[in-house]
């Protein structure tokens, strides 16, 4: 498992500045290097095998890394380079797809040659878990010391191994341990289709770094990237609601093949879910890579002022940590971090009641992974939740790297009515020990709480006085016996009711 490997990685010699951080971001221009294989003598270098139009897989491992040996062992690398490796290349078959190279490289500055070939070898400081090289058709690289630290640093290795993709336009996707033909729909099929360059002047759209929903207007933001063989100076770039126009875009600039820019397009208001094409629609040589097609939407509306966020974490609630910061960017709220499992799992972390302070306020919520891979990766299907008081989910996930953040418009249950009681909440429910009854009293009158139990009788009653406003009361049901209640907030001749469940 790749965080059971931190410990190891310090072990080993790594420094613990680096493996606190993210791997190398997914849309990231890939750093180049060159690399001798092991075996053969043969040099390779990145941007040379890019340029000839493969995708290259890069294994990033240790060989001291069981993870790492286990995923070598297990061939996929293998039958890749085998079946779609370069024409004429060393073991590929005759019959190969000619579109992908795969490179092997042991990033551990402290690993030795004979840690390549040798098991239980302690040249890297721990034991050296076999041959990795006798029988592997594809490049196995030592880099030097110096080397293999550059690529480390340049690549954000946090653990072993790391598996990437790079595409022939230099854009790099972490793909993990998936199977040879995972990596080849994505090489041929999805991330690296049509990234070769073609034309002199080509323009092209590979990706939406935008925000994909807010309270107000959206600024559509994409990369632009030349992937002709002229520099890149002008192009009119444009958002279409269909065939409509909404925002349009003249952008000047001098890019050489295959730099990237970020081009704000333009804003949009949409007025619910909205798939909008962006679009290059100057002259190009190429349009297959002209457009890209991206949803946006408004951010979703609380029912009032009252949030619940809801945590379950993976194995590793030490490193999760969220924020609710309104418009202004006051914070709001916060949690985490967590307690670790001994193994993976999930922990649901006990829900945060939050009164927001600004009707109509555009809110974030934040969730952050220290370690880069979220809390949905494989140690327990972690996830979040925002809610409002009527319980509809305003933000979600779980799956994501380092962080994620959504948008929510605050409600307003504190413009009440005369004489009323607004906003009755509780939280959690079900609930097994204490909950939170939220609630607005504009009566004029003491108000008081009961709990019901579903024969009508009254198990517990509290008078919280002549109060106005939002109020936050927490009873405690620990002694109830586990079943449905209901929970009454009482004001003069006014009573509002809300149906609770308590487990044990």
């Amino acid at each position: 498992m790749k965080k059971t490997l931190l410990t190891l990685l310090v072990l080993a010699g790594i420094s613990s500045a680096n493996t606190a951080e993210a791997q190398l971001a997914d849309g990231s221009i890939a750093p180049d290097f060159t690399v001798t294989d092991y075996a053969s003598g043969t040099s390779y270098n990145l941007y040379d095998l890019l340029d000839a139009g493969y995708t290259v897989v890069l294994d990033m491992y240790a060989t001291w890394c069981p993870p790492c040996w286990s995923y070598h062992q297990a061939g996929i690398l293998e039958d890749l380079y085998v079946n779609n490796g370069p024409a004429g290349y060393p073991g590929v078959s005759a019959n190969t797809t000619d579109k992908i190279m795969v490179v092997a490289l042991d990033v551990d500055a402290a690993t030795t040659d004979v840690d390549l070939t040798t098991a239980g070898n302690n040249g890297s400081g721990s034991t050296s878990q076999g041959d990795w090289v006798t029988g592997t058709l594809y490049p196995m690289a030592n880099p030097a010391s110096s080397a293999a630290t550059a690529i480390n640093n340049d690549y954000n290795i946090a653990y072993f191994p790391t598996i990437y993709m790079v595409c022939p336009n230099r854009i790099i996707t972490e793909v993990g341990q998936l199977s040879s033909a995972a990596v080849f729909v994505s090489a041929s099929a999805t991330e690296c289709a049509n990234t070769i360059v073609n034309g002199t002047n080509n323009g092209a759209i590979i990706g939406y770094t935008g925000e994909t929903s807010s309270c107000s207007a959206i600024d559509v933001t994409v990369n632009l990237q030349n992937m002709g063989t002229a520099n890149l100076t002008a192009a009119t770039i444009e958002v279409l609601d269909g065939a409509t126009s909404v925002a349009s875009f003249n952008w000047t600039g001098n890019l050489a093949t295959y730099d990237v820019a970020s081009v704000v397009v333009g804003q949009v208001t949409p007025a619910s879910a909205t798939n909008y094409t962006i679009e290059i629609t100057s002259a190009d040589d190429n349009a297959i890579d002209n457009s890209i097609n991206q949803t946006l939407s408004p951010a979703t509306p609380s029912a009032g002022l009252d949030v619940t966020v809801e945590i379950e974490t993976d194995a590793y609630g030490s490193e999760t940590t969220w924020e609710l910061r309104g418009s202004t960017g006051t914070l709001l709220a916060s949690g985490g971090p967590y307690n670790d499992l001994s193994a993976a799992g999930t922990t649901v972390q006990t829900p945060v009641h939050v009164l927001l302070t600004t009707p109509f306020d555009c809110t974030t919520f934040t969730i952050d992974d220290s370690y880069g891979d979220g809390i949905d990766a494989g140690y327990g299907a972690g996830n979040y939740a925002v809610k409002d008081h009527n319980g509809a989910t305003l933000v979600s996930g779980g799956d994501f790297s380092d962080t994620e953040s959504g948008k929510f418009a605050a409600g307003n249950n504190v413009s009440i009515s005369e004489n009323a009681i607004d906003g009755l909440g509780v939280y959690p429910n079900p609930f097994s020990t204490t909950a939170t009854v939220i609630f607005n009293n504009n009566t004029g009158a003491d108000a008081i709480i009961e709990v019901m139990n579903m024969v009508g009788q009254v198990v517990y009653t509290e008078n919280v006085g002549d109060v106005s406003g939002m109020q936050n009361v927490t009873i405690d049901g620990s002694s109830f016996d586990a079943g449905i209640y209901m929970v009454n907030v009482k004001a003069g001749a006014v009573i509002t009711s809300k149906r609770i469940v308590l487990t044990k």
